[in-house]
Protein backbone atom coordinates (compact mmCIF):
# COMPACT_ATOMS: atom_id res chain seq x y z
CA UNK A 1 0.00 0.00 0.00
CA UNK A 2 1.07 3.66 -0.95
CA UNK A 3 -0.14 5.19 2.39
CA UNK A 4 2.12 2.74 4.42
CA UNK A 5 5.19 3.57 2.32
CA UNK A 6 4.08 7.25 2.69
CA UNK A 7 3.91 7.33 5.94
CA UNK A 8 7.21 5.58 6.62
CA UNK A 9 8.77 8.38 4.58
CA UNK A 10 7.32 10.80 6.31
CA UNK A 11 8.28 9.66 9.73
CA UNK A 12 11.85 8.24 8.96
CA UNK A 13 13.37 9.77 6.17
CA UNK A 14 15.03 13.05 5.62
CA UNK A 15 17.90 13.14 2.93
CA UNK A 16 19.40 15.69 2.34
CA UNK A 17 19.19 16.08 6.13
CA UNK A 18 16.89 19.38 7.12
CA UNK A 19 19.09 22.48 7.87
CA UNK A 20 19.57 23.54 11.35
CA UNK A 21 21.84 22.26 14.11
CA UNK A 22 21.41 19.20 16.32
CA UNK A 23 20.06 21.76 19.08
CA UNK A 24 17.07 22.74 16.94
CA UNK A 25 16.39 20.23 13.96
CA UNK A 26 14.26 17.89 16.17
CA UNK A 27 12.04 20.25 17.17
CA UNK A 28 11.39 21.27 13.90
CA UNK A 29 11.52 18.36 11.65
CA UNK A 30 9.21 16.61 14.26
CA UNK A 31 6.89 19.35 14.14
CA UNK A 32 6.94 19.81 10.57
CA UNK A 33 6.51 16.39 10.29
CA UNK A 34 3.04 16.33 12.35
CA UNK A 35 4.94 13.67 14.78
CA UNK A 36 4.07 16.40 17.82
CA UNK A 37 0.33 16.19 17.77
CA UNK A 38 -1.75 15.08 19.27
CA UNK A 39 0.88 14.32 21.71
CA UNK A 40 4.57 14.38 21.33
CA UNK A 41 6.13 11.45 20.22
CA UNK A 42 8.48 10.01 22.47
CA UNK A 43 11.07 8.55 19.91
CA UNK A 44 11.70 8.68 16.21
CA UNK A 45 14.95 8.02 13.99
CA UNK A 46 15.10 9.85 10.60
CA UNK A 47 17.81 7.96 7.97
CA UNK A 48 19.52 10.33 5.96
CA UNK A 49 19.67 8.48 2.98
CA UNK A 50 17.93 8.63 -1.09
CA UNK A 51 15.06 6.36 -0.25
CA UNK A 52 15.99 4.16 -2.79
CA UNK A 53 18.99 3.03 -0.81
CA UNK A 54 16.23 2.16 2.23
CA UNK A 55 13.96 0.73 -0.28
CA UNK A 56 16.55 -1.60 -1.55
CA UNK A 57 16.65 -3.03 2.43
CA UNK A 58 13.73 -5.11 1.43
CA UNK A 59 14.85 -6.25 -2.27
CA UNK A 60 18.35 -7.95 -1.56
CA UNK A 61 20.70 -5.26 0.10
CA UNK A 62 19.74 -6.38 3.52
CA UNK A 63 19.36 -9.74 5.20
CA UNK A 64 15.52 -10.65 5.88
CA UNK A 65 14.46 -13.02 8.30
CA UNK A 66 11.28 -13.61 10.43
CA UNK A 67 7.83 -12.49 9.06
CA UNK A 68 8.99 -9.76 7.04
CA UNK A 69 12.27 -7.59 9.38
CA UNK A 70 15.44 -6.93 7.33
CA UNK A 71 18.11 -5.82 8.46
CA UNK A 72 20.46 -3.27 6.32
CA UNK A 73 24.23 -4.58 5.29
CA UNK A 74 24.99 -0.93 5.20
CA UNK A 75 25.37 1.78 7.96
CA UNK A 76 23.05 5.14 7.20
CA UNK A 77 23.52 7.95 9.12
CA UNK A 78 20.86 8.42 11.85
CA UNK A 79 19.00 11.20 13.80
CA UNK A 80 17.01 10.08 17.06
CA UNK A 81 15.25 12.29 18.01
CA UNK A 82 13.80 12.30 22.29
CA UNK A 83 11.15 13.93 23.66
CA UNK A 84 12.33 15.39 26.64
CA UNK A 85 11.00 15.97 30.21
CA UNK A 86 8.21 18.81 30.40
CA UNK A 87 7.08 18.58 26.57
CA UNK A 88 3.78 18.98 26.09
CA UNK A 89 1.97 19.64 22.47
CA UNK A 90 2.78 22.59 20.86
CA UNK A 91 6.02 22.27 22.80
CA UNK A 92 7.42 19.45 22.42
CA UNK A 93 11.38 19.61 23.06
CA UNK A 94 13.91 17.19 21.64
CA UNK A 95 17.23 15.86 22.13
CA UNK A 96 18.67 14.71 18.95
CA UNK A 97 21.52 11.95 18.79
CA UNK A 98 23.44 11.40 15.27
CA UNK A 99 25.08 8.47 14.48
CA UNK A 100 25.89 5.82 11.40
CA UNK A 101 24.44 2.39 12.05
CA UNK A 102 22.78 -0.65 10.23
CA UNK A 103 18.93 -0.47 10.86
CA UNK A 104 16.39 -3.08 10.53
CA UNK A 105 12.86 -2.31 9.16
CA UNK A 106 9.61 -4.26 8.16
CA UNK A 107 9.33 -4.59 4.38
CA UNK A 108 5.58 -5.05 2.86
CA UNK A 109 5.57 -6.05 -0.59
CA UNK A 110 8.91 -4.94 -0.72
CA UNK A 111 8.90 -1.66 0.72
CA UNK A 112 9.93 -0.40 4.01
CA UNK A 113 6.46 0.44 5.94
CA UNK A 114 7.77 0.21 9.43
CA UNK A 115 11.49 1.73 11.67
CA UNK A 116 11.78 -1.51 13.92
CA UNK A 117 14.98 -0.55 15.45
CA UNK A 118 19.06 0.10 15.29
CA UNK A 119 21.69 -2.37 15.01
Amino acid sequence: KDSDLGRFLNRHVDFPKSSGNNRVYCNRIMQRRGLTRPVCKTFNTFIHAPTGQIQAICRGAGRCHGRNFCDSNASFRLTTCQVRPGSRPGRCIYRARVQTRRIRVACTQRLPVHFERIL
